[in-house]
């Protein structure tokens, strides 16, 4: 009878609670969370991240996001911006914000018939690379806004505020979603391949899927709460920038080293359960990797953009890259590797387990979390369980189909 093998290091971040032997370091006091009360707080340097669901409250566990800056000063100024057939009006005490403040605008049209209600901004010295566009909304008598580069054309993305769903998009949107920010919020965001120098971000009420045009009744709107601009395909948390200064977050490090690795690592086999909710599945997202601080010696477990992967470097040479199945963004999957000499398998969820049979391995001096050094995860890392063993008590075999029992 095959018995099940206990975990020789368990790391929980879905219990919001950071195990000592890992080190957290993020310089600067511009990061961002939702806490445990669903509301948007900063986060001071070299603090973990435990974000919560701003609806459920429940903990996603360890946020790990790589460095970016909002390009807009003063994120949540909208009064600032230049209104057309519409007004602002600021710091409003109909709703609180996401952050649980009196700080949110509205966004209100004009009664001027059968024309556009607009607020448009300028972003300067943008290069003609991809952009994310990002902002809080809430219907406020319109349940319908949308978002468009005015300066590049079929780029409008439409916002559904009353069902949380995107509408009508621009065939030069590159990317785009709507997420739910509590209390009848929205984070609403859209992607585009900007122009070189200054692009004009313009918000038009609507009073339905793509109903720009319409006649406004003089008091209709939407509450909007902090704007940013990103260089990158996908948005990540929010980054305060309330004047001209800028505002740049940078990245979340997360590391095991020294005696605090080598007390639990089992050299030459192991395997790993990784819980995880990976916000983008583009490029390179790391859930966790071991290695000896060089690109030649490497066990990962990660996404490639829609394939997670169990991938081992020994001495330079790639030994094994196991594609276990097919994931997305903003959902939540366990990862499961298993590595020793020629006997390497992975497996996502409770699905198939895809092997390689030719392989060797590397010896590694530490644990990166959500990282490579490089590339990050951008999303959330629940739980981290590490088993130092690779025998019959990991995984069974039925019928000449491997069948894993580390779930």
């Amino acid at each position: 009878m095959t018995t099940m093998l206990s975990p020789r290091l368990v790391l929980d971040f879905a219990s919001a609670t950071l195990n000592p032997i890992v080190g957290v370091t993020r310089s600067g006091n511009t990061a961002t969370r939702y806490n445990a009360s669903g509301l948007i707080e900063t986060v001071n340097a070299d603090l973990p991240r435990f974000n919560y669901d701003p609806v459920t409250l429940a903990c996603r566990g360890l946020l790990i996001e790589e460095q970016r800056s909002n390009l807009a000063d003063n994120s949540n100024d909208f009064a600032a911006w230049t209104k057309t057939r519409s007004s602002v009006d600021a710091a409003v005490v109909d709703t609180l914000s996401p952050d649980g403040t009196t700080n949110a605008s509205k966004l209100k049209e004009d009664s001027t018939a059968s024309n556009t209600h607009t607020l448009k901004r300028g972003i300067v010295s943008l290069t003609a690379a991809t952009h994310t566009v990002s902002f809080f909304a809430k219907a406020a008598g319109r349940s319908w806004i949308a978002s468009t580069n005015s300066s590049l054309s079929g780029t409008a993305v439409n916002f559904d505020l009353a069902n949380g769903v995107i509408g009508t998009v621009g065939a030069n949107a590159t990317a785009y979603s709507i997420q739910p920010a509590g209390n009848g919020w929205y984070r609403c965001s859209a992607s585009w391949v900007g122009i070189s120098g200054t692009n004009e971000v313009t918000l038009f009420l609507a009073n339905g899927n793509n109903g720009l045009v319409y006649t406004g009744d003089g008091t209709s709107g939407v509450f909007l709460y902090g704007f940013q601009v990103e260089l990158g395909a996908f948005s990540t948390s929010y980054i305060p920038r309330l004047s001209a200064s800028a505002a740049t977050r940078n990245a979340d490090v997360a590391t095991i080293t020294g005696t605090n690795f080598s007390d639990f690592w089992q050299a030459s086999k192991g395997g790993v359960l990784v819980r995880a909710r990976p916000d983008t599945v583009s490029g390179i997202r790391p859930w966790v990797q071991f290695d000896d601080n060089t690109a030649d010696n490497i066990i990962a477990l990660r996404g490639n953009t829609t394939n997670p992967e169990l991938y081992i470097i020994d001495g330079g040479t790639p030994q094994a890259q196991i594609d276990a199945g097919t994931i997305a963004a903003n959902t939540d999957y366990s990862l499961t590797g298993w590595w020793a000499t020629n006997d390497c398998k992975a497996r996502l969820d409770s699905g198939v387990v895809f092997t390689d049979t030719s392989a060797t391995i590397p010896t590694v001096t530490q644990a990166r979390l959500g990282s490579d050094g490089t590339n990050y995860l951008n999303g959330h890392l629940a739980s981290i369980s590490y088993y130092d063993s690779f025998s019959e008590q990991i995984y069974t075999r039925r019928k000449n189909k491997a069948v894993f029992n580390l779930m």
